[in-house]
């Protein structure tokens, strides 16, 4: 995921506390270069960038010109924010991740399937998973890095094997709860063909027909961290 450089976090951040997330302000060079404890060519070339590369929004309407955060300068805070939170405040117990429904390639489906799997998500997971995953497409540059956390967490190792023929690689799952309402996991694989823009989710139901998803259905899934996974009650 692309990130503004580290010499540009302090313009963006100042933007930010000006307001600039919801509202285009106006601010001089000369004023945004007192923040920052640049010089005033120093603070117009980071607006320059800024917006070049997609971070800042310039709005023009009559005599104002004010400048906003895009979206993509929004997520690029919002995710330096929960990397701070996570790191003042120790490991986060869930991870709140949002995509879009899209049909996949089947090779979550396949490790479902597939004997040598299926008996450890059955042991593991304590439910019996529908053969299939829900495949979700993550937009969002916050969601993507999420989903890249994952990979750095431990989780319920499904182990690899061997048949005789072929060595099956291993995966690694998280106790998941979609849409706030059904029991899942978030799996991922070692040797798979999706980045980081796929989240693969297995459940004991058929999603898609369960909360009646079709593709580009906006899902919100809530990755439990630790093994266990509290009750909706909050039991």
């Amino acid at each position: 995921m692309d990130e503004p450089r580290n010499s540009l976090l302090p313009t963006l951040l100042e933007l930010l506390l000006l307001g600039a997330k919801d509202r285009p302000v106006a601010i001089s060079t000369v004023e945004l270069a007192k923040k920052i404890g640049k010089s005033q060519q120093a603070a117009s070339k980071h607006l320059l960038e800024l917006e070049k590369e997609g971070y800042l929004e310039r709005i023009k309407a009559g005599s104002f010109t004010g400048v906003k955060l895009s979206p993509k300068g929004v997520d690029s805070v919002t995710s330096l924010y929960r990397v701070l939170k996570a790191s003042l405040e120790g490991r986060p117990p869930t991870l709140e991740i949002k995509g879009e429904v899209f049909s996949g390639l089947g090779e979550g489906g396949y490790y479902v399937s597939h004997r040598g799997y299926r008996k450890q998500f059955v042991k593991k997971l304590r439910f019996d998973p529908y053969p299939g995953t829900l495949n979700i497409k993550l937009t969002s540059p916050v969601d993507r890095k999420l989903r890249g956390e994952l990979e750095k967490l431990d989780g319920i190792t499904i182990e690899g094997f061997e048949d005789g023929q072929r060595t099956y690689g291993g995966a690694k799952c998280f106790k998941a709860l979609v849409n706030d309402s059904a029991e899942a996991a978030v799996l991922t694989i070692e040797r798979t063909h999706y980045d980081d823009s796929v989240l693969e989710v297995l459940s004991p139901v058929k999603l898609r027909d369960t909360l009646k998803l079709q593709d580009r259905s906006p899902v919100t899934v809530m990755v439990y961290l630790s093994e266990e996974m509290p009750s909706k009650s909050g039991s």
